[in-house]
């Protein structure tokens, strides 16, 4: 009777993962039918910019309506040449057509805003259609670091008269998708850094003060002021892995920040940004994912690597023991896509090598 009740308890094992393996297959083939617009609906979002207004006539539409869009896509690449693409220019020309919603709102009686909805898809199609960049996942803040030469000295530029430079700054910076920091300047600063070694660039002191506000990202000015009002100086940007500089001659606030806003979001971009082109609907990527074990793991799975920004399509083509194969069209290279999955704990790289014999391989981590 033992034989026996072996043998059927290893049927009825076989059978069960007879049936588990149909109805993966079953969802495999649901998936491939129905995904486009499963995707569709997964990757919907809409982008909401508000901007105060003074009246609403058509011309101030047309206004707000360009501005929103021309917020929506510095905010999501960080990029300012960006609106000098042709095919983003002309959409700009027409930015009203470009919204999915607008309308207007009261805030406290008095002012009146108007309040742009852009699908996200419309902001990705316009970076992709311009060659442009679109942030990969969040980007830790910069530290700002000032310090200024003028007639009575070399001091911290921490006073009233560089509150204006220090707005301008923190408001472009965070217009392109970056926040902008600054330190306290007060004695816990002071016992390790100094004007003159900021100064003189001494970046030691420097990054051990900055550790204090957890940043490594560091952006410092060093700027002479003139009598006449005029700057000359340097921006610096520095990080754990580069150090770049300029040196600026300005005779207005926007001369004088704008060549220290290029220099840092150039790095920030080549670190935290990934390339957006239309060559990238055509090519596609095969990635394998480990342990997919029930019906629960496979849905899960597909709804995670569906959910990637900028994804245009995602194809399960086979299924093989516990192992998902997925086709990723929309993502031009495997270091794209490591990006875009860095902050991802349920989905681990086993090989991350598109040349490797294994292949671009992850394995789930069910929660």
């Amino acid at each position: 009777m033992s034989g026996r009740s072996d043998a059927v308890n290893g049927l009825s094992l076989q059978y069960m993962c007879l049936i588990l393996r149909a109805l993966i297959g079953f969802l495999l083939l649901t998936f491939v039918i129905a995904g486009p617009s499963q995707l569709a609906l997964a990757q919907s979002g809409e982008v909401v910019i508000r901007i105060e207004v003074e009246d609403r006539s058509e011309d101030t539409i047309d206004r707000a309506s360009r501005e929103a869009l021309q917020t929506a896509l510095l905010k999501r690449s960080g990029d300012r040449a960006l609106l000098q693409h042709p095919a983003v220019e002309a959409a700009l020309a027409s930015a009203r057509t470009q919204l999915s919603l607008y309308q207007f709102e009261r805030v406290g009686g008095i002012m009146t805003r108007f309040v742009a909805q852009i699908d996200q898809a419309v902001v990705e199609n316009l970076i992709k259609t311009a060659n442009g960049t679109f942030w990969a996942e969040a980007r830790p803040p910069i530290l700002l670091w000032l310090v200024i030469d003028d007639p009575a000295g070399r001091r911290f530029g921490n006073t009233t008269v560089e509150q204006p430079l220090w707005e301008r700054l923190s408001e472009s910076f965070d217009a392109l998708g970056v926040k902008l920091r600054r330190p306290l300047y007060d004695l816990s600063d002071a016992v390790l850094v100094s004007p003159d070694g900021l100064w003189r660039r001494d970046f030691g002191p420097i990054v051990e003060a900055s550790e204090r506000y957890g940043m490594t990202h560091l952006l410092l000015g060093r700027l002479i002021r003139l009598s006449d009002g005029r700057y000359i100086g340097e921006w610096v940007y520095r990080d754990v892995s580069v150090k770049r500089a300029v040196s600026i001659q300005a005779d207005s606030l926007e001369t004088l920040i704008d060549p220290g806003i290029t220099l840092a979001m150039a790095e920030m971009r080549r670190q935290y940004a990934v390339a957006l082109t239309t060559d990238t609907e055509t090519l596609a990527l095969r990635v394998r994912v480990h342990n997919v074990v029930t019906r629960d793991d496979y849905r899960a799975v597909t709804v995670a690597m569906s959910g990637i920004q900028t994804l245009d399509h995602v194809r399960p083509v086979a299924v093989q023991g516990d192992t998902l194969t997925l086709e990723l069209q929309g993502v031009g290279d495997a270091k794209t896509l490591i990006r875009l999955m860095a902050r991802r704990t349920d989905l681990v790289w086993v090989s991350s090598d598109p040349d490797s014999d294994e292949g671009l391989v992850l394995a789930w981590q069910a929660p």
